[in-house]
């Protein structure tokens, strides 16, 4: 892979709290417009990885590298977005406030072109809500607003912590297909942390399985699932196929590794 096509490099990536290892030598390369996801059981350092892409924790050892730069420098240039495992509106802002909130701040890094918020908005349902407060709506409408605020800012990275963890299983089903709508024309990179099987086998074109603490990365899964994808391939023999094949290499990753210094 050239370096023309990477958006994120890692090599050696180690992260220590005291002498708890939480990562040990991760390298790996994200490539850039592709869907790539983190995938392991919680204590895997999964949202920890994350963090350091992002440029908000340091690794202890090896190098980052996003779009060419550091960390610190692809989020000064707006090249990163993050969407939390909870959606993190401000209150007092309406829909339409909350969706433009990281437009309006560092306004000389913003993109030359700009993304329509109120098509997105209606992509995603929210069409005559966009002057709605947060605490006016559904918890899957807030993670909606999450999503568009993070594609709105047009970056060429986004970085998900587990978006949909706190929704209930049927909002869940709902929320990843809207994902997926959305990404597949943004042509950004997306790098997704989840511990579901069904979001990662349904929305990832390649998947990094972390090993129990210290995560370290077990395995790569290509998922050959051709694109656009429909609702309907939650359903068919193949994703249950690569839904299984996740399974059983997580299943090997969770052996447990000592992850104190002796």
């Amino acid at each position: 892979m050239s370096a023309e096509t990477a958006a994120i490099r890692l090599t050696g990536v180690s992260k220590r709290f005291g002498r708890l290892l939480a990562l040990g030598d991760i390298s790996l390369t994200v490539r850039s417009g592709e869907f790539f996801t983190l995938l392991g059981a919680s204590g895997s350092g999964k949202t920890t990885l994350l963090r350091i892409i992002a440029g908000l924790e340091k690794p202890t050892a090896g190098e980052v590298v996003v779009e060419g730069g550091s960390p610190a420098d692809a989020r000064s240039r707006k090249l990163l977005g993050w969407v939390p495992q909870s959606p993190a509106l401000l209150p007092w802002r309406t829909v339409a406030g909350n969706v433009q909130l990281l437009t309006q701040v560092n306004r000389s890094a913003n993109p030359a072109t700009t993304v329509d918020t109120s098509a997105l908005l209606a992509r995603v349902g929210l069409a005559g809500f966009e002057d709605a407060l947060p605490h006016e709506l559904s918890g899957g409408m807030q993670q909606r607003v999450a999503l568009v605020r993070a594609f709105a800012l047009g970056a060429p990275i986004l970085l998900m912590d587990e978006p949909f963890a706190a929704l209930d299983e049927i909002t869940r089903f709902e929320m990843r297909h809207l994902l997926l709508d959305l990404w597949q024309s943004s042509g950004a990179a997306v790098v997704f942390v989840t511990h579901s099987l069904a979001e990662a086998a349904y929305l990832s074109d390649r998947v990094a399985v972390l090993t129990a603490r210290p995560g370290r990365v077990a395995a790569i899964h290509d998922i050959p699932s051709l694109r656009p994808r429909e609702p309907e391939l939650e359903d068919t023999p193949e994703f249950f196929a690569n839904v299984t094949a996740l399974r059983d290499s997580l299943r090997i990753a969770m052996a447990p590794e000592s992850s104190v210094a002796p």
